[in-house]
């Protein structure tokens, strides 16, 4: 067999399948208001920087920053489930193909790694010594040497024991960049690069005879395609997403004071599970109220929190609105002897009400941090905000989509 020809046929058909969905998720209002969100945020982080006093540990935090991006570097083979048969006896032939995965993957990892020296650059230009380019040269090796290991590891660490690897890379390339950042004796860099050094031997020797972990690489690929089709769920409808609930037993508590038994609860009591169990809306729900919160802090007007404070809301509600399509293919719900009109209104007053625990969480954020002119403006421009957004907008791209 061809292995260099089936990988270039299945890089092909990822990349129509990416276009094919790009189309729509390039054209959508999220993405200007991202824009402007970004541009606001990289313009207040600027200043930010430059009001710093000379003893901010910024070696700390660049190197913590920067190990968030080296530790992931997972690898994209395009294998799908069926390959476990009809390749397994080829996998002998299959080592072109895995080279052009790790090649691809570490253009991809390089791109991403990328975004993170943008984040911390305007902080290195402020304190560090060493050049930027050279310093983005060094973290372009060594996120290679994190793809690599990672491939090793793959075929060695079993998945229950994946996270310790996981956690140890990301010491090292924590350590590893605060070296560069700071002027350390050299006999420790050498030690370090020994060590990092016998690492890479120990996993090449214990690996090199190892067959491919079918199941696993499967199991990835799958996963990162899943991600995809999520994000692109947000824009427009993916019907073969695949999604896995979550049982999350520490919600029942509160579940249970919106359980009503009326049929006309029926849709209100299916959405609020769905939010809860479903996908990962309730995990973008926390990150988005996280990141949120910490840009309030950084902010430092009360105009520019509230400003802050509804950029976040209109992302989550975004985010949140692929509810209302998360049931669009089961044949049971269409079943419901209620009119459509109600499945609208248990979705709109979810996410209002979703929005508003949201906006209460900034509120109390800055009236903590003694920020009573942004409280007062995020109270007042946030309610009427998330009033407009959920019964004005959304309610019109329901109405647009029917």
């Amino acid at each position: 067999m061809n292995s260099r020809k089936l990988w270039s046929e299945r890089f092909s058909r990822y990349v129509a399948e990416v276009r094919r969905y790009l189309r729509y998720m390039l054209n959508d209002h999220l993405l200007f208001v991202l824009f402007i969100g970004l541009s606001a945020g990289a313009v207040l982080y600027e200043k930010w920087v430059r009001a710093l006093s000379p003893q901010f540990p910024y070696a700390v935090v660049e190197a913590f920053v920067l190990a968030l991006f080296l530790t992931p570097s997972s690898v994209r083979t395009f294998l799908q489930e069926a390959d476990i048969v009809f390749l397994t006896p080829a996998e002998t032939k299959l080592r072109p193909y895995m080279q052009r995965s790790l090649l691809f993957s570490f253009v991809v990892q390089t791109l991403f790694l990328l975004a993170g020296v943008f984040v911390v650059a305007p902080l290195h230009l402020r304190f560090a010594s060493m050049p930027l380019s050279l310093f983005a040269f060094f973290l372009w090796l060594w996120k290679g040497w994190n793809v690599w290991i990672h491939w090793r590891e793959i075929h060695w660490v079993e998945q229950k024991a994946k996270w310790i690897g996981d956690i140890g890379r990301f010491l090292l390339n924590g350590v590893v960049v605060y070296f560069l950042l700071v002027d350390v004796p050299p006999f420790l860099f050498f030690v370090l690069l020994v060590i990092t050094a016998c690492i890479s031997f120990y996993f090449w020797n214990v690996t090199k005879q190892k067959p491919l972990p079918w199941e696993e690489l499967i199991w990835q690929e799958a996963q990162a395609m899943r991600r995809f089709y999520r994000l692109a769920n947000l824009f427009t409808d993916v019907p073969h997403i695949q999604e896995k609930a979550k049982r999350r037993r520490w919600m029942d508590v509160l579940l249970r004071f919106i359980t009503d038994w009326r049929k006309e609860a029926a849709f209100r009591y299916l959405y609020v599970r769905t939010f809860s169990r479903a996908g990962d809306y309730f995990g973008v729900y926390v990150r988005l109220t996280m990141i949120g919160c910490l840009l309030l802090y950084i902010v430092p007007t009360g105009y520019g929190k509230a400003l802050a404070a509804c950029f976040f809301l209109y992302a989550t509600g975004i985010q949140l609105f692929a509810l209302s399509r998360h049931h669009r293919g089961h044949v049971l719900v269409r079943l419901y002897p209620l009119p459509p009109s109600m499945q609208k209104k248990a979705v709109l007053q979810l996410l209002f009400l979703l929005l508003s625990v949201q906006h209460a969480i900034f509120v109390l954020i800055l009236i903590i941090g003694i920020n009573w002119e942004a409280s007062l403006w995020t109270v007042g421009l946030g309610l009427a905000f998330i009033y407009w957004l959920v019964f004005h907008y959304f309610s019109n791209r329901w109405r647009e989509r029917k």
